[in-house]
């Protein structure tokens, strides 16, 4: 059976099968240079770009868009690695803070460079000059709507 489509639902359709089979190369990259899983990527990331490099895990769940469940077993595989901390708040005993080690930051520095070096080489030749500011508009739109940023911390 065929479906038609309309021109907005292949749009999703497209971005949604093209980011998913390139994050899938990307994540194969990640693991085999750097040993890293995509969540541990983007926890390490979310730690990295927020300020001292320390997030309180509720925080840093909000940000993978995980389950403070989920979130809990990724921060102690973290920790098992050597790449995180985990602490008590020095201002709230109720409060569980994640911080990136020296080791967690070598890595993660090394795996953005290259992590970046990627998408210019995958993605970035996708996108014509004259699109990117329609794009821009329409992913910053998108992360809004869905509460969620487009940009790093500021």
């Amino acid at each position: 059976m065929t479906v038609s489509l309309t021109p907005r639902q292949e749009i999703w359709r497209g971005l949604l099968l093209g980011q998913r089979s390139m994050l899938t190369s990307m994540a194969a990259e990640l693991k085999r240079e750097f040993g890293l899983t995509l969540p541990a990527f983007e926890a390490l990331l979310s730690l990295w770009e927020a300020p001292g490099g320390t997030m309180q895990t509720t925080r840093l769940a909000r940000s993978l868009l995980y389950s403070s469940g989920s979130a809990s077993h990724l921060i102690s595989r973290l920790v098992d690695a050597g790449l995180v901390r985990r602490e008590t708040s020095a201002e709230d005993a109720r409060v569980i803070e994640v911080s990136l080690t020296a080791r967690g930051t070598t890595l993660i520095e090394g795996a953005v460079e290259a992590h970046l070096a990627s998408i210019a080489r995958t993605f970035e030749p996708l996108v014509d000059d004259a699109d990117v500011a329609a794009l821009l508009g329409f992913a910053r739109r998108m992360a809004a709507h869905e509460n969620v940023v487009s940009a790093p911390f500021a």
